[in-house]
């Protein structure tokens, strides 16, 4: 039985090298999921300024789950 745990993970800042934002899915999701989840969310690139809580990806892999950024990035 694997349930279910809240995915937390990183995603790239467009135009940055190397700069990430921590994120989270905003319910808990499969833990089969993760990696497959890890594979969409490394292909995206977010643009700056980021607030916690702004959406970055809707309905991730049409679970219904949505993941947010959990840290501000401001513009630079």
């Amino acid at each position: 039985m694997s349930g279910k745990q809240i995915l937390t993970t990183l995603v790239r800042i467009k135009g940055s090298s190397g700069e990430v934002v921590p994120v989270k899915s905003r319910e808990p999701i499969d833990k089969e999921l993760f990696i497959e989840c890890s594979k969409a969310l490394s292909r995206l690139y977010v643009g700056t300024p980021i607030k916690c809580g702004d959406l970055i990806c809707q309905n991730i892999l049409n679970t219904g789950v949505d993941i947010i950024a959990t840290k501000n990035i401001n513009k630079k």
